[in-house]
């Protein structure tokens, strides 16, 4: 076997080894929609919550506006589509569930948006959570910033 060979043949192996690893990770952690927001988090090292019950999420607060349910719901949904990767699975008034793809392993880590009328202010909660893993190495942290600081900007 020459270099170019072996090469080709390495480069095949891990290929295919991508692939099934990508089919395992879809199998073992499947979209299941949900219809509410979570009432606790999914796990200390995994997920970000600015909610009640909060976890991680440093400087950030459950967001209080005078907006409208139905305009911060509108905003919400221009903040998710202009992200990469992304797909609404649920859209009920005062809720939105989505998916985030990650890029290089394609975990499927699912955002949980509660929006809800309190005192005739409009609240907005935010939890995203890996499904699979101990550890998210904050990726769920700066999506949950990212968001919030979007929807900061409209408040």
């Amino acid at each position: 076997m020459n270099i170019n060979t072996i090469i080709l043949l390495l480069l095949s192996v891990s290929i295919v080894g991508y692939l099934i690893m990508i089919n395992v990770i879809y199998f073992l952690a499947p979209t299941v929609p949900k219809n509410n927001f979570p009432l606790k988090r999914f796990g200390r090292n995994n997920c970000t919550r600015v909610a009640d019950n909060p976890n991680r999420g440093e400087g950030m607060s459950p967001i209080i506006t005078d907006m409208s349910m139905e305009k911060v719901q509108d905003a919400t949904k221009k903040i998710i589509n202009k992200m990469q990767r992304t797909k609404i699975v649920t859209d009920n008034a005062g809720f939105i569930h989505f998916v985030q793809i990650t890029p290089l392993f394609r975990f499927h880590d699912d955002i949980f948006i509660k929006i809800f009328s309190d005192n005739n202010k409009t609240n907005i909660w935010l939890q995203s959570q890996s499904r699979l893993g101990l550890h998210d190495l904050l990726v769920n942290e700066r999506r949950v910033k990212h968001i919030y600081n979007e929807l900061k900007k409209l408040t």
